[in-house]
Order: structure tokens, then C-alpha cells, then sequence
């Protein structure tokens, strides 16, 4: 019977302490990470919003498509917010281990440094979650209106620009073809205003996440103000029974000396 080759060992990747660049790859991955479930939210509601787009009425199809895009902004928030009470609680890990190190413990574990808070990292997340907005608005907004040589390869690729960012973003291009089709004398208005709706999920963003990790700091500071009351109302029990029992002690030597 064959033995099987011993298997190698993984070598330990240290991830708490990382070098410049090891530190700079590792946050760009999980700033990427973490702009993926935005980016679906405001995807879903973006197809949503092309569904009412087929209401007859425009003003149907305006109304319910802001709350779609509300809609979008609102989960957008809500999963930033919880990135900063998560990335707050990283830099407070990451806090203590730094400081049990100075004194000589080795703590730091499976600790991950490019996970702790920092502010710009929410608005970083939300120039992420934009991406295909910059991308494919400046297309369309360089190539749908233009003719090249007389030919139609410019507003064909642009057409095509145009139709994926509608599918992957509709929440950036919409107001835009609503102002085109239905202000008067705003027809010719540019896609690339379309790059303009980068700045809901920046926002958005940016403001959730420090609000999540500022909610953070007040839930851990609570809790220690909690803790020190419990150990205060300890410590008096203890010191209360401790006088009660002297008193009884020097009650006790009193009676017997009256004997």
C-alpha cells in the first residue's frame, strides 16, 4: 500500500503585521469586497425601476422610480453602516493587541490590520460601488450623440454603453433620459451628466459608515460605564456587609463585657 505524501504546510500569513504595500493590496481588496453587496442592492432596485418604467404615466414612472432609487440608497446605508461598526471594532482589537505587544504579549492572532476603521474608507467604498458609472457614462456620454467619419460607430457603441449602464445602473442614467424626454428643450442634454449620480452612493456611503462606527464607540462606551457601576455597586455591597460585620462584632464584645 502506498503512503500518501505528507502534505505541506500552509505557511502563516501575518495579517497583523503587514508591510506598506501588503497593507495597501489588502484594503483595496476589502474595500472591493465590501462594494459588492451595494452595488447588488442598487442593482436589484435599478430593474425594479425598469419595470415601472413601462407604467404609461410619467409621472408614475418618475415617482416610482426615485423610490426605487431611495430604496437603493437606503440599503446602501444600512450595509455601511454596519462596515463601520465592523471596521470600529477591528481598530479597537487592533488597538489592544498593539498596545499587549509594547508591554511584550503577543496577542494580534488572526487579527486583520486593513480591516480597521478609518473615515475615508466609506467614501472610498461608495467610489467603488461607482465605478461602472464612470466607466460606461463616459461611452455613452463621449459616443451616443456623435458621428465619426459619417459613420454610425459612435452612436452604435454608444447605444450599447448606454444600454448596459441602463441595465447595471439605472439608477445613474434614468434622471438623465427623464430629463431628455420629458423637460422640453432638454432633448440634446449629455450622458455624461449621468456620472453626476456618482455622488448619491459616495454620500451615502461615507456618512453611514463613520455614523456606524461612531455608534460603535457609544455602545462600547456604555457598556464599560455599565461594567464600572457593577463593579462600584460591588465593591460598596462588599464594603457595607464589611461595616455591618464590625458593627455586630462590636455590639457582641459590648454585650459580653455588660455579662
Amino acid at each position: 500500500m502506498l503512503n500518501e505524501a505528507p502534505k505541506k504546510r500552509r505557511k502563516a500569513v501575518d495579517y497583523a503585521h503587514p508591510n506598506g504595500w501588503q497593507l495597501f493590496w489588502r484594503t483595496q481588496r476589502e474595500c472591493w469586497r465590501r462594494m459588492v453587496t451595494p452595488f447588488l442592492m442598487y442593482l436589484f432596485m435599478g430593474l425594479l425601476l425598469l419595470a415601472c418604467q413601462a407604467i404609461p404615466n410619467m409621472w408614475a414612472q418618475i415617482g416610482f422610480g426615485i423610490l426605487c432609487i431611495a430604496g437603493g440608497g437606503f440599503y446602501n446605508g444600512h450595509l455601511c453602516f454596519q462596515y463601520g461598526k465592523l471596521h470600529y471594532g477591528a481598530l479597537v482589537a487592533g488597538e489592544l493587541h498593539r498596545k499587549n505587544e509594547e508591554e511584550g504579549i503577543s496577542s494580534a492572532g488572526d487579527h486583520h490590520a486593513e480591516r480597521e476603521y478609518s473615515p475615508w474608507k466609506g467614501f472610498y467604498i461608495g467610489l467603488l460601488v461607482g465605478v461602472p458609472v464612470i466607466i460606461l457614462g463616459c461611452l455613452a456620454g463621449a459616443l451616443f450623440d456623435r458621428i465619426y467619419d459619417g459613420t454610425v460607430i459612435g452612436p452604435l457603441l454608444g447605444g450599447y454603453s448606454a444600454v448596459v449602464l441602463i441595465m447595471f445602473a439605472a439608477w445613474a442614467i434614468m434622471p438623465v433620459l427623464w430629463i431628455r424626454n420629458y423637460v422640453p428643450g432638454m432633448g440634446g442634454i449629455s450622458l455624461y451628466w449621468s456620472l453626476v449620480m456618482i455622488v448619491l452612493p459616495i454620500v451615502i456611503s461615507g456618512v453611514f459608515y463613520i455614523l456606524g462606527a461612531y455608534a460603535e464607540r457609544r455602545s462600547r462606551k456604555a457598556e464599560s460605564e455599565r461594567e464600572r457601576h457593577i463593579l462600584e455597586a460591588r465593591l460598596q455591597a462588599k464594603e457595607e456587609v464589611r461595616v455591618q460585620t464590625e458593627e455586630q462584632r462590636k455590639k457582641t464584645l459590648q454585650s459580653k463585657k455588660k455579662k
